[in-house]
């Protein structure tokens, strides 16, 4: 969702906000522009939904403009990079000396960024050809299971219901035709046991 109004803006960051609140930090959450000025909050955030690429020990928390800068040159190089989310060293900067609205900017964008990775991941997984989900793609962050695609698309998990609801009633219908079978198999042995005693018994007599 492209941000194209102030109250659409405002929106995004309500929710932005909700959803900060909701991730395990490290420390408790004061002051969103200091607390994301040494990179350790946005290494933490991004170990939530990208952790193959986030290894945290490479960022300590420091109030060393120096050493802010590093934490978020390293998250630029090994991670944002990766996901498509470089970041100027002028927004670096910004970031790392807590200037207004710097790190609000980069939040949005990740938050663009981390639907997109999910729905592109649940279309993948779930075709809406096969499982009908074409209309229910992921618009928020607040969920954490969900943009994670650790829960199924309710039209998905439907069709799945039903499909396998369809395969039990086959199931059981080939075990009905099994026992059937069986039962009729049975019947032959016994008939052929008979005739063979009836020729038995021909023959004794001959």
């Amino acid at each position: 969702m492209s941000v194209n109004s102030e109250e659409q803006f405002a929106d995004i960051l309500d929710e932005i906000y909700t959803w900060l609140e909701q991730i395990p930090f490290s420390r408790p959450r004061r002051n969103l522009v200091r607390d994301f000025s040494n990179g350790v909050f946005m290494a933490e955030l991004l170990k939530q939904y990208y952790p193959r690429h986030v290894d945290l020990h490479n960022y300590s928390p420091s109030s060393s403009i120096s050493k802010k800068l590093d934490n978020w040159r390293t998250l630029n190089r090994k991670v944002l990079t990766k996901i498509d989310m470089k970041l100027s060293d002028d927004v670096i900067y910004q970031i790392a000396s807590a200037q207004s609205k710097a790190i609000d900017s980069v939040l949005i964008k990740l938050r663009s960024r981390i639907l997109k990775d999910c729905n592109d991941e649940r279309r993948s997984l779930y075709t809406a050809s096969d499982l009908g989900i074409s209309n229910s793609e992921v618009d928020s962050v607040l969920d954490l299971d969900e943009v994670q695609n650790k829960k199924i698309p309710r039209p998905a998990f439907l069709k799945l219901k039903q499909e396998l609801q369809e395969k039990n009633d086959m199931v059981a219908m080939l075990g009905e035709k099994i026992f059937h079978l069986e039962s009729l198999i049975k019947l032959k042995d016994q008939r052929i046991a008979d005739l063979s005693a009836q020729l038995t018994r021909l023959n004794k007599l001959s």
